[in-house]
């Protein structure tokens, strides 16, 4: 890959997970003249032959593990390995989106011992621990209000969207900003509201990603959780529902910041209603991650669903091996 190439796709990068690189601040006459990369449109429903995306080797595995969880015993341990997956998801949720940044080292710590600040010494971090340490935790809350709210058997609406843009970024007060001559700048960060103006980036190669406009986003919200609502009547499997969700999602971008933390809890909450694992999407894995929500935006779901499927499989594989290994002691 040529250098230009790593430049345009870094900066992609930040358009699609969230990472918060906006032009919504208040721009010159001119800034219209920037050339769009990447156009706006009002989001598409699944494709006709989304037949094809479904995986049946993960489906096989997902029924075993439904029919066999209570004869593989081991309770305790694979509860254990999902406070381990709700760690790992809250802490790797910030740091692809570059949040924050700690060490690999403290980040098995926390995952394996629990979130604690203690655990953060201020060499691990690029910020202050305690305010990292604030911001695992408004994570971890919202994961564990996955749960509850698949608990609770709620409908999925756009007031619960807005709850959950909330509770991810409680300790969050700015937002990372560039204006139109590259300038950073720190903009006020409203929490559970949708966006006041357009937070379309500016790729490196100086072209524009465009987003859905803010006097659009309320209506695309809707349609995007009813055609949701209709996926689950019609039984669109967990992996498949996920990678649609979460892509259409980041193509609206609805919020000012925070739009790639939302859609990947968005992708776990349909993994866990089905009975599954929360959808952990590492920072190590990111390049894939982004390859695959640029082919999505040219159209290919396939990528962004096989991703999905391969995560969701090693944490069924991962159950499947403790239950073994606890029921053999």
């Amino acid at each position: 890959m040529s250098e230009d190439s790593k430049r345009v796709r870094c900066g992609l990068l930040y358009s699609h997970i969230g990472f918060p690189i906006l032009n919504g601040v208040d721009m010159p006459e001119d800034s219209r003249n920037v050339p769009v990369g990447q156009s706006w449109h009002p989001i598409d429903d699944l494709p006709e032959d989304w037949e094809r995306l479904v995986d049946s080797d993960l489906q096989r595995l997902a029924d075993y593990w439904q029919e066999n969880r209570d004869r593989l015993g081991a309770e305790g341990a694979v509860a254990e390995f999902n406070e381990r997956l709700k760690r790992e998801w809250a802490i790797e949720t910030g740091l692809i989106e570059r949040v924050y940044t700690l060490t690999r080292g403290i980040t098995e710590v926390l995952i394996e011992r629990g979130l604690r600040e203690e655990f953060i010494p201020s060499s691990a971090t690029n910020r202050d621990p305690g305010l990292v340490f604030d911001m695992l935790q408004d994570h971890a809350a919202a994961v564990d209000g996955l749960f509850d709210f698949v608990k609770r058997e709620r409908r999925l609406s756009t007031s619960y969207v807005k709850e959950l843009h909330a509770v991810l970024l409680a300790h969050q007060d700015t937002a990372s900003a560039r204006d139109i001559f590259g300038r950073r700048v720190e903009m006020p960060l409203i929490r559970g509201e949708y966006k006041q103006r357009p937070n379309n980036p500016v790729r490196p190669d100086g072209r524009i990603h465009e987003y859905c406009p803010p006097e659009q986003v309320a209506s695309e919200m809707d349609r995007l959780l009813e055609m949701h609502l209709e996926h689950g009547e019609r039984g669109v499997p967990p992996e498949v529902e996920a990678a649609w969700l979460h892509h259409r999602f980041t193509q609206i971008h609805p919020f000012q910041d925070g739009n790639g933390r939302v859609a990947r809890a968005l992708a776990t909450l349909v993994m866990i209603r089905a009975g599954w694992f929360p959808l952990v999407v590492t920072d190590a894995g990111r390049a894939d991650y982004i390859d695959a929500l640029e082919l999505a935006d040219a159209g290919d779901l396939g990528p962004l669903a096989r991703l999905f499927s391969d995560i969701q499989r090693r944490a069924f594989e991962g159950a499947i091996s403790i239950a073994r290994e606890e029921r053999a002691r």
